[in-house]
Parts: C-alpha cells; structure tokens; sequence
C-alpha cells in the first residue's frame, strides 16, 4: 500500500500518531484499481479514497481586468481594507508546504462502508462537526434502522468525542451557536446538543408540528435552518407534495425546542436568508412558469412583505438592507422593491459545485456599499469579458449599490465561496484555470484535475495560489479559523454504482493567521450555514468599529 507524501497516516507515520482523527488517507494512484482496493478495505477496514494523492501543478496567476470608469482612465488597483488590529499577511504570496502546495494539517477518512455529511460546521474555537451513518448500499437494513454517530475534532484534527445518534438516520449538522449544535434527521426531526459534549438538550419532530398523520412524515425533511434569535426557524418541505402542496415555517425557542410559530408558505427549493435583525427571507420559485413568490417575516412571524417576480429569483445573501436575489438582482429588504439589476443576470448559469453544498447559499461575499463579489458564467453587458476561457468561469467585483461590473478575473470552474476575511482578502477554492472541466475531466472516471486555494484581494488581484491535495472535488466551502482552512472533498465522486458519500476532511494551513470577517454575510467559523450575525449588544456593540 502507497503512502502520498505529505499525509499523516498510522501506516506510514514515522512518528506516533495520537490523534483518532488524524487517520490515513490511504488513496491509490489510479481509479483502475478501484476494486482492487474495495477489496483490501473489506480486511483491513482502509479508507474510501481512491484519488491520486498528488496536488495539480503551479499556476501562472490569472489577469484580472479593471472596468474603466466611465469618461476615465481604468482605476489603479487599490488595496482592500483590513478590519481594525489585524495586520495584513506578511508572506501573502508563498504556501505553507512545499512547491506551491497547502500543507496539509491533518486528514480524516471513515470507514469505507459509511456515509458522511459535512456541510463546514464549526465554531468560533475551530471545533468541527460532522456525522457518519452506515451507507444503506452496504448494510441491508431500514434506511431507519441504520446506525449513525455526531463526530467533533479540535482544530488539530484530535476527536473530541464520537455519540450515537438515535434512529430514524439521516442526520445532518447544519449549524453550531451558542454553544450548542443544531443537527436535524429523517421524518424532519430537529435536535440541540451540547457542542461540547455532543449530549442531546432537546429534539422535537417538526413532521408533527407540519401533519399528524405519522405516515405523511416519511416524505418531510428539513430542507433550511437559519438562526433568528431567540428563534432557530425551519423550513420543513414535502419532498412527495403534490400540486398545490404547502411546505411550513418553524420557530422554535433554541433554549428548549418550544415552538413559537409556524405559518405556511409555497414550496421553497433554496435555503433561507435572515439577516441582522431576525427577519427571514425565501423564495418559491417555479422553473417552469418562470416565476417567484418571494417573501419576508419577521423573527417573531408576522408577514413584512410578499410579492410575485417573473424569473426564477431566490434570496442569496442579505446585508445592510440589501438582499440578493440569485446572482441577478438587489432589492430593498424592508420591502422586496428593486434596486438594481447585477450584470451577472446576463450570464448563462450553472451549478458550482457537487453534493450537499450545490445551492448558490455560499457563493457571495457581500458587505453593504461596501463589497459585492460572486462567481458566474461569462456576462454580456457593460464591463463584462469580451472573451471566455477554457475553465469557463469568473470572479466579479461588483458595485454593491448598482450592480455594475467594477473588475473581474478568470477562475477556475465550480469555484467555492468566496469567503472574506478579517484582514479583507478572500478565499476562493477552484479548479485551473486553463482546463476544460466539461463532463468527465472534473467528476467522471477520467478525472485529472487537482484543486486550488487561492487568497485574492478586493479588487480580485492574486495574493497566492496553492494546490491542494488530490484530485476528488472539495463540496464545502472553506471552513476557517487561525489560518487554517477545513474542506470536505468528494473521495468516490468516480464510482458509478455506489450512492455511499465517502468524503475526507481534510485541513490546510495557510501562510499567516486569518479569520472569518466579522461583518457582512459571513458566519462565525466560516461555514456554509451563513445565515448572518448575531446583531451584538452592549461591550461587543462598543467594541466595534463605525461601519464594521
């Protein structure tokens, strides 16, 4: 068996390893020996990996294109500005490992018969939260009836604890505040457990609370979860609903599970948004009539405004009274009018990404007339390329208040995030750039190209690009704290016939210590869940800086 360079393994190590986390990766060069090694992990219990461990070589970096303002000269770029007390990156353009890689921190593969569901949890200390369940393709049991656990790590990858979870399976964590975890689980049921012992403080069945009859609750889940304090809100969505079927919103108390309210709403297909305040917001869009019912309520659920739109346009991000709709448009939040449409309406778009992460939910950096930057397809309009490129892909800066291209840049294809940090850059995890993904060459059997982690500034100028390891696609969005950045990667993307989701979860250093900003939409940690901040109070409102 093979070792990759670089990767922490009780087979190859040299040294002790003491972390239960910290577990071989254990991947093959090459997915001809896929059963070859399927075979070897049914004796000695390896990991699911499959991928070849090398990470893609160095790029040249991109250009980034400056739109001239009009009647003047292309603006000189400018540097972004750093949140208060956080110096910026003293070696920004260099990698922590070794010819132009991120060095690997440390890695965990489950077993190969388990399935594992990672959406980038974790808090503000750099615990992270996943769960694994037995794969219903390798256990012939009741999708109810199979065994599951809540896994933590620290932020040197050292297990915390592992707890089972009860039946009916499925269970997910979506987001971690206040020191507890909010996990949720077939027949839409909604747990809170202690983030640091991972014991259950409450569960309540929301399938209940949605229909009485036990039988209708096979068919509910819990599609979003956003936290509106004192509230966690949910939405509880009928996967088998016909014509006309309603899906509900749920407010529980997050102290005790109590339900506050619940009022019923179209079928929403994309996570909610809330914002400072508490209000939520939703779309229920439908693709084949071209329309949108957008909606708003308040955190103690009474209805703010609701209005009909022509398109498909679902709430994205929110911040300083401006809510985005899709890639497309802005409106005023306080009452769904339209401010502006963005010039990436005019881009033919696609899915980013792969897995549980597909939704366009984590794919803005956005601070109010501050900061607007999102990756799409090749816009038309004014400012927008004049030319495509073999990733097929952009990042654009654009002005938060018109939606007018301020710049952009060729990136790589199914980008993730971009996130924004403390110090004002922002990290974004893609392909190369000079490949063509297109059908196979990102996610079939004849995948060959690695991943990157590259920090930009705001006006989308390269700090530094590092590869990643392997070539399995990463379908989280970066999870950072300290500087180091956690990503789920997709480690049996190839296999045709196996619906397990094996996943590795993997961290990487980067050169100097960063944070997730502490203002616009950004969620403490770092992960997908961001559904916006906690409007602070008292000694943490003083201590924040005008404008922040």
């Amino acid at each position: 068996m093979r070792c990759a360079a670089g990767i922490p393994s009780p087979l190859c190590a040299t040294t002790p390893v003491t972390s239960r986390a910290v577990v071989s990766n254990r991947e093959v060069g090459v997915s001809g020996l896929r059963s070859m090694v399927l075979g070897a992990c049914l004796w000695v219990g390896c990991s699911s990996s499959v991928e070849n461990g090398a990470a893609p070589p160095v790029e040249t970096p991109a250009d980034v294109t400056q739109t001239p303002t009009p009647g003047a000269e292309t603006p000189a770029p400018q540097e972004p500005t750093p949140e208060p007390q956080v110096p910026p990156p003293a070696t920004s353009a260099a990698c922590s490992g070794p010819d132009g890689t991120a060095r690997l921190a440390w890695s965990y593969d489950a077993a190969w018969n388990r399935t594992v569901d990672f959406r980038g949890a974790m808090d503000g200390d750099g615990h992270t939260y996943w769960t694994e369940c037995e794969s219903s393709y390798w256990v012939d049991k009741d999708p109810s009836q199979l065994a599951c656990q809540l896994v933590s790590v620290t932020s040197e990858g050292t297990e915390r604890y592992r707890r089972d979870l009860p039946p009916p399976g499925a269970w997910g964590v979506h987001t971690v505040a206040g020191g507890q975890l909010f996990v949720t689980g077939r027949l839409a049921l909604l747990s809170a457990r202690d983030s640091t012992t991972g014991q259950e403080r409450w569960s309540v069945s929301l399938g209940a609370v949605k229909d009485e009859d036990p039988q209708a609750h096979h068919g509910l889940r819990i599609a979003s979860l956003v936290l509106s304090p004192p509230y966690l809100i949910a939405l509880v969505h009928d996967m088998f609903g016909d014509a006309g079927a309603e899906d509900l919103l749920v407010a529980v108390h997050a102290e005790t599970g109590a339900v506050a309210w619940k009022e019923p709403v179209p079928p929403v297909h994309a996570p909610l948004v809330v914002d400072t305040e508490g209000n939520v917001y939703g779309g229920a869009s439908d693709v084949l009539e071209q329309r949108t019912e957008l909606f708003s309520y308040a955190a103690d659920g009474q209805l703010r405004w609701r209005t009909q739109r022509t398109g498909v346009l679902e709430p994205t991000a929110v911040d300083g009274g401006t809510l985005m709709l899709g890639r497309a448009e802005l409106v005023d939040a306080a009452t769904g009018a339209p401010i502006a449409t963005l010039a990436t309406a005019s881009a033919e778009s696609f899915y980013y990404s792969l897995g549980r992460s597909s939704s366009t939910f984590g794919r803005t950096a956005m601070q109010a007339d501050r900061l607007l930057v999102l990756p799409d397809m090749r816009c038309t309009t004014e400012g927008c390329p004049t030319t495509t490129h073999p990733g097929g892909t952009f990042l654009y800066g654009l002005d938060p208040s018109s939606g007018a291209v301020r710049w952009h840049r060729a990136v790589g294809t199914w980008p993730m995030s971009p996130l924004l940090t403390q110090r004002g850059s922002l990290l974004l995890v893609d392909r190369p750039v000079a490949e063509t993904c297109g059908e196979h060459a990102c996610t079939g059997e004849e995948a060959a190209l690695g991943s990157f982690l590259r920090e930009l500034d705001q006006d989308g100028n390269e700090l530094s690009a590092c590869a990643l390891l392997g070539k399995a696609p990463y379908i989280t969005p970066p999870a950072l704290h300290r500087g180091r950045v956690v990503l789920g990667a997709w480690t049996n993307w190839n296999a045709s016939n196996d619906w397990t989701q094996r996943m590795s979860i993997r961290a990487f250093d980067m050169t100097a210590p960063a944070e997730p900003a502490s203002s616009g939409w950004v969620s403490a940690g770092g992960g997908n869940s961001r559904s916006g901040q906690t409007k602070p109070t008292g000694a943490a409102a003083q201590a924040r800086a005008p404008g922040r």
